[in-house]
């Protein structure tokens, strides 16, 4: 578990109820990067957070500034997201 006051997290998937994931860890200053497949709303994470962003997973699971990866994904990818990270090393 990330017990650090510094951690960072990406979130995956910033539609209906990753926008709040987004902006509440935004306002803790965790948030390290979003990823979405949709480019209108990582130039909304963008402009509201000034957040890193992109549309791989890949970069999510690469990126050694992040510490944790917060779904907010379909149910049916969970798994899949889920694995790959903790094989990553991520939390």
């Amino acid at each position: 578990m990330v017990a650090s006051r510094n951690a960072k997290v990406a979130v995956v998937g910033s539609g209906y109820w990753g926008k709040n994931l987004v902006r509440n860890f935004h306002a803790l200053g965790a948030l390290e990067l979003v990823c979405d497949l949709d480019e209108d709303r990582l130039r909304e994470a963008e402009e509201v957070c000034g957040a890193k962003t992109t549309p791989r997973f890949e970069d999510v699971l690469d990126d050694p500034q992040i510490q944790a990866v917060v779904l907010a994904v379909p149910a049916a990818l969970h798994y899949k997201f889920v694995k790959q990270a903790l094989l990553s090393g991520k939390e």
